[in-house]
Order: structure tokens, then C-alpha cells, then sequence
């Protein structure tokens, strides 16, 4: 690999990858409410009705949309102020001030806004201030819906402070739909580099159910995407299917066969990967199989990976060994032989 590319990768935290990815259409407003804590509208009613007092409840719309439907109880802080700072001060005396009348209650901060959205990344800025807070699922919506249907809802197409935020998310639409959008696409051309060497730093989206279709369509990102899907074993697991004599699954080493020799984990088959990319590997999985669940190694997943998928392609399902015989070896046997990795 080249300095400069490795130097890319090296400047991108891994925390920052789901943020870039999460700047694709379809995906960013749903992964950014995955990251943070969570109430829905029916448990924070439960809490107003028992336990009020031990909450601090931040409202962080518009001032006009605040005007046009509020719940009781609830301080407005917009938005923009805590982007600049402002509303993060002033949340902190709010808490102090609460803290101070008080003193032997845990307090509790609660953020809200229209649909859920602008309250998690509210949450977001508050925690690098070191301020934990629970957002409201589908914010003052959900309410009306659920919970109080005497509350207004409302479009924000009639708010006249979203009106420049409504241009610049056409804006930045656009470039992405005609290719443009440097300063976008070079963060996120970044991130889907670096899931295309770690595939799994897409698995936490994925278990938290995040539709990432829109990143699918880049070639790139669709196969880490399947490749974070498949199924895993972590080793400790394996070692207990091997040391019960566990006869219901067929253990397959898919590297070559210099490498298998050197050494490859108690109880596996040689098929290696070349093998079931012409197609005679995959009968021969087939015919080892008779029923039983399969499972896959290679060294460190990615080649177990490319086979799993391609098994999957003609109906074979499977689990492949996260972290592979490198993760045998640091967990499980670390006197195992080596070669090249």
C-alpha cells in the first residue's frame, strides 16, 4: 500500500466511519438515532407521571415550531445554539441550578425535538461536553400521535428558520446525485475504504437495523456490507463444539494447501478458496455436508468470507470463525505454527 493511502487510513478514526457513511442518503438521520440513548413517547409519559421532578427536559426546536405546538414543563434550547455552544452552557446551568435544588435526586436529561433527528445530534454535541442525555423516538410527533392528539402537528415547510438548512440539504442532495460534492465525497470515499479493508465496522449498524441501502449501490460498500452480514463463531465457541465431540457441523479451511499443512485447527477439512470459485469446491462442500451446519476459516476472515458468500449464492448456508486460525492461535493455542501472519 502506498504512504499517502496508508496515511488516509490512518487519519480517519474508526468512531468516524459510521458518520461518513451515515452522510449517504437513505441512511444518516436513522444511524445517528442508533448511537444514541433512547425513550419512546409511552415510557417518557410513565416517567412525567411518576418521576417528573428528577428530569430536565430540553426541547431543541425552532423557536417558532416551539410556538406552534409545546408540551408542558419543557425549556427550548434551539438547535443552532447548541451547535455554537451557547445552548451547551446553558444546559449546564440548567443541571447545575436542578442539581442544586435537588441534591440527593439522580437527575435525568430528556431532549426533544420534531421527529428525533436534530434532538440526537443534540445528544451527540452534549456528550463531547460530557453531558449524557436520552432522546425522545419521533420527538413531539410521536406524541401527538401516540400519546396527546390535541397537539398540532405541523410541516416544516412552514418554518421560516429552517428555510436555509431546507436549501443547503437540496444543495448537498444534488451533488451526490450528479457526482459532485468534493468535500463530501472525499470523507466518505475515506470511510468506504477503510470498510472495504474492515468489513465488520459495518456489523453494529447492521444489528441495529439501519437500512444501508443508498451505500449498497457503491460496489465497494455492497460487498462489505454482505460481508458484515454473514453469520460468525467466535473461536472460544468452536473450541467448545470441538471439545463436546460435536458431530452436527463440518469445520472447512478454505486457505491453501502450504498453509493447511503448516497447521490448520483440530477437525478441519481442506477446501481452499480457489477450489470453490470454479465450482468443484462447492460439490465438494456439498457432499461433506449432509445436513450438518458448516462452518469456515481461513486466516483472518476474508477469505472465508468470499466463500461463504459464494456457497450462499448457489443455497449453502454458513458461519464463518471471526478473526480466523490468527485468532485460534492468539486465543485458543498459541504454540500453533505460523506461516506469514
Amino acid at each position: 500500500m502506498m504512504n499517502s493511502e496508508a496515511q488516509l487510513f490512518k487519519s480517519i478514526a474508526i468512531g468516524s466511519i459510521i458518520s461518513k457513511i451515515s452522510e449517504l442518503p437513505v441512511v444518516g438521520n436513522r444511524l445517528l438515532q442508533s448511537q444514541v440513548p433512547k425513550i419512546s413517547v409511552i415510557e417518557l409519559k410513565q416517567l412525567l407521571d411518576t418521576q417528573s421532578s428528577n428530569l430536565l427536559l430540553i426541547d431543541v426546536r425552532y423557536k417558532s415550531e416551539y410556538e406552534l405546538a409545546r408540551l408542558p414543563g419543557w425549556v427550548l434550547v434551539p438547535y443552532p445554539e447548541i451547535q455554537s455552544g451557547a445552548g451547551i452552557a446553558k444546559i449546564k446551568q440548567l443541571l447545575d441550578d436542578k442539581r442544586q435544588r435537588h441534591p440527593n435526586r439522580e437527575l435525568h436529561l430528556v431532549v426533544m425535538c420534531k421527529a428525533g433527528v436534530r434532538s440526537a445530534k443534540a445528544l451527540a454535541l452534549l456528550k463531547e461536553a460530557e453531558i449524557i442525555g436520552t432522546n425522545v423516538q419521533g420527538g413531539i410527533d410521536a406524541w401527538s400521535k401516540e400519546i396527546d392528539s390535541s397537539i398540532p402537528q405541523y410541516s416544516m415547510k412552514s418554518i421560516s428558520e429552517d428555510k436555509p438548512r431546507q436549501v443547503k440539504q437540496r444543495s448537498i442532495t444534488q451533488r451526490w446525485l450528479f457526482g459532485g460534492g468534493i468535500a463530501v465525497a472525499l470523507g466518505t470515499v475515506a470511510a468506504v475504504a477503510t470498510v472495504r479493508h474492515n468489513p465488520d465496522l459495518l456489523r453494529p449498524a447492521i444489528q441495529a437495523g439501519i437500512p444501508l441501502e443508498a451505500g449498497s449501490q457503491l460496489p465497494i460498500v455492497g460487498y462489505a456490507i454482505r460481508q458484515a452480514q454473514l453469520p460468525q463463531i467466535e473461536v472460544k465457541q468452536l473450541k467448545q463444539l470441538i471439545d463436546r465431540r460435536d458431530s452436527n457441523f463440518v469445520l472447512l479451511d478454505v486457505r491453501d494447501l502450504d498453509e493447511y499443512q503448516v497447521s490448520h485447527i483440530p477437525g478441519a477439512t481442506l477446501v481452499p478458496l480457489p477450489e470453490i470459485e470454479k465450482g468443484a469446491g462447492i460439490d465438494k462442500v456439498e457432499s461433506l455436508l449432509q445436513s450438518r451446519r458448516l462452518i469456515i476459516y481461513c486466516t483472518s476472515g476474508q477469505r472465508s468470507a468470499r466463500a461463504l458468500m459464494l456457497l450462499k449464492d448457489v443455497g449453502i448456508e454458513g458461519t464463518r470463525v471471526n478473526g480466523g486460525i490468527k485468532a485460534w492461535n492468539e486465543q485458543i493455542d498459541p504454540s500453533m505454527p505460523r506461516k506469514n501472519w
